[in-house]
């Protein structure tokens, strides 16, 4: 039975509409804490399923391209695995060199580094009142790690924590043989446990269902895959800036604040303050002036030309709520809970959105017009506050009339975007399919 064949629900009262509502998201909120729970029984198995989760949403579409050319998904898969192995062993011969020189001389210069921060944060904390804090050179430092009851401590603490290092260990083993191996049979598998997922679906709401779970997996995907390609963007061209300037380190330096790059918000500034720190501690300050102007001007670049063009598709989040899911996803999973926290609360917003659209206002999701998922505007952030000036029944996007219905509460608030690569969907809803047939380009 197609969507069009299916009644409309019938209408709710306001009162019911909000009790179906909130038991649908204390529902869900159950659900997710008992998920939770489960995955910390089992925590050691928790990096590698994300990784493989992120895996195969970063393969997927080129295994779903060359499946469309009529290539089998299992070949698909082994060359999509090839292109990533060779894409990083092209990356490893191309920068090894220059890492392993770097890191030499961060080891060797790492006392003198240690007196000039030491240095620079006396003279900082002086300039605002502070003139009595005492902080160690390195030889002070050096002496109070080796002194022998400081040396038992350490001893002490390290055998206490041989079960977690162990336990380490042990993860970074599943992560790097387990993750690709699982990764690759969901790639093969895809289609078909898509297929079998569906089929267990009441059929009354499995068209509602799958729309939503295509809006949540294409916001998802493309935020990883989106974000990936940005941080190895934005990597490059800190690390050619800074290697301008003449920073030391400045390889390194462009590599972490790349990656750091990936987490929304607060990466990019923790990148950027990385490297006037080591210019002041390996320079002076004007190395260090010039190590923020750098970091600044990428991260322009990248707001106002990179992620527009690369990630096209947006559900906004405020900043603040973003801060608030980084630290909450940091005190649940670590690492991995703060790369992830700020897609699935992406994710989380599309599901709350649709439920708010249809079980409180009543609409039927087939007649929603206005996306959740919001197509951004290339210079959207450099041209935003000039485009707010104009005419207030001049629309914002050109392709929204003036009257189109409003989007749920949460979907005009200004602030960070959870993005979406330019090849995922932008028009929330899509066309009805419930055939099982491969979709993955668009997941």
């Amino acid at each position: 039975m197609t969507s069009t064949d299916t009644p409309a629900p019938a209408g709710y009262s306001p009162f019911m509409s909000f009790g179906i509502a909130a038991w649908s998201i204390l529902g869900g909120l159950l659900v997710l804490a008992a998920s939770l729970w489960i995955l910390g029984k089992a925590e050691v198995l928790l990096a590698p399923m994300v990784l493989a989760i992120v895996l195969m949403y970063l393969l997927n579409p080129i295994v779903s391209r060359l499946h469309q050319q009529g290539i089998h998904r299992l070949v698909g898969s082994l060359l999509a695995f090839v292109l990533l192995l060779g894409f990083f062993g092209l990356l490893g011969v191309l920068v090894a060199p220059s890492v392993t020189s770097q890191s030499g001389d961060l080891i060797e210069d790492f006392p003198s580094i240690f007196d000039n921060t030491m240095t620079e944060t006396r003279k900082v904390a002086s300039s605002i009142g502070f003139t009595d804090i005492a902080l160690p050179s390195y030889e002070e430092f050096k002496e109070f790690v080796g002194a022998p009851e400081q040396r038992d401590a350490i001893i002490e603490q390290l055998q206490g924590r041989i079960g977690s290092i162990t336990s380490s260990l042990l993860e970074a083993l599943l992560v790097f043989f387990i993750a690709p191996v699982v990764a690759f049979y969901l790639l093969i598998d895809l289609p078909r446990l898509r297929t079998g997922a569906i089929a267990l679906l009441p059929a009354d709401t499995k068209d509602e269902i799958v729309h939503v779970s295509r809006n949540v997996g294409g916001a998802v995907g493309g935020f990883l895959r989106g974000q990936v390609l940005v941080a190895v963007i934005v990597g490059i061209l800190t690390s050619t800036g800074f290697a301008l300037i003449g920073l030391k380190f400045w390889l390194i330096i462009g590599m972490i604040a790349g990656f750091l790059n990936i987490v929304p918000f607060v990466g990019p500034w923790v990148g950027g303050l990385l490297g006037v720190v080591v210019g002041l501690a390996t320079a002076d300050l004007t190395t260090a002036l010039w190590a923020a102007g750098v970091a600044l001007i990428v991260q322009q670049i990248d707001n106002n030309f990179i992620s527009p063009n690369v990630l096209r598709a947006t559900v906004r989040i405020h900043p603040a709520a973003i801060v608030l899911v980084l630290l909450l996803g940091g005190a649940i999973a670590g690492l991995w809970g703060v790369l992830l926290a700020v897609p699935l609360t992406g994710a989380l917003k599309i599901v709350v959105g649709h439920l708010w659209r249809t079980r409180v206002l009543g609409q039927d999701w087939r007649d929603i017009t206005e996306p959740v998922i919001r197509e951004s505007e290339i210079y959207e952030p450099l041209f935003a506050r000039l485009r707010s000036l104009e005419s207030a029944t001049t629309p914002f996007r050109s392709d929204v009339p003036a009257d189109s219905p409003p989007a749920d509460p949460g979907a005009q608030s200004s602030g960070e975007t959870v993005q979406v690569a330019e090849d995922e969907p932008r028009v929330v809803p899509e066309a009805d399919d419930t055939s099982g047939e491969d979709h993955s380009t668009s997941q």
